[in-house]
């Protein structure tokens, strides 16, 4: 574990950069709750194409540790592959981006729940923290992927509070790995 705190120390502009940008699209889909669904596919394609490359990044930099690399690299091209269809498909994906949104927010609360793992196991008092809101994000993500038309109604809102929390909890991490 202490070789993954590492790898993740050297990183740990990462998780600042993506929270910023999810709390800057949290902040305007809230504003802009109604936009058209077209619109935040856009903006969804846009946010997975900077992840994505964001991840094969921070594989790179971990060179010393294999499993780390490859785990970041695989994903990191995923998620860019997955942006490429998003753009391709803005009217299609536009129709299920609850659903796909519910996909992302799981996978993403799931490696934030390793974090937090992470985070205990090298002895941080507050990793509770990041564990509460990686299961907040769970939660919701679980919402999108079983109600697409319960939340495709206030999709803009739903939205705007799980990219907070999802830009908060890679906020904290930022902090947290920088302490030690």
């Amino acid at each position: 574990m202490k070789e993954f705190y590492a790898s993740f120390k050297k990183t740990r502009w990462f998780p600042l950069l993506i929270g910023i940008l999810a709390v800057t699209l949290g902040i305007f889909c809230i504003l802009h709750p109604a936009a058209e669904m077209e619109r935040l596919a856009l903006w969804a394609g846009i946010v997975l194409l900077a992840y994505g490359l964001l991840r094969v990044i921070a594989g790179l930099l971990v060179k010393d540790n294999r499993k780390l690399l490859v785990m970041n690299v695989i994903y990191g091209l995923i998620v860019v592959v997955l942006a490429v269809l998003v753009f391709a498909n803005l009217t299609l994906i536009g129709k299920y981006l609850p659903v796909l949104a519910g996909f992302f927010l799981i996978l993403s609360a799931i490696a934030d729940l390793f974090r937090s793992i992470v985070l205990l196991k090298n002895g941080s008092r507050t990793w509770w923290i990041n564990a509460i809101l990686s299961l907040a994000v769970l939660v919701l993500g679980f919402v999108f992927l079983l109600k697409p038309g319960f939340v495709g109604q206030t999709f803009g809102i739903y939205t705007g509070v799980t990219l907070l929390l999802l830009g908060v909890t890679n906020l904290i991490h930022f902090a947290q790995f920088g302490k030690k």
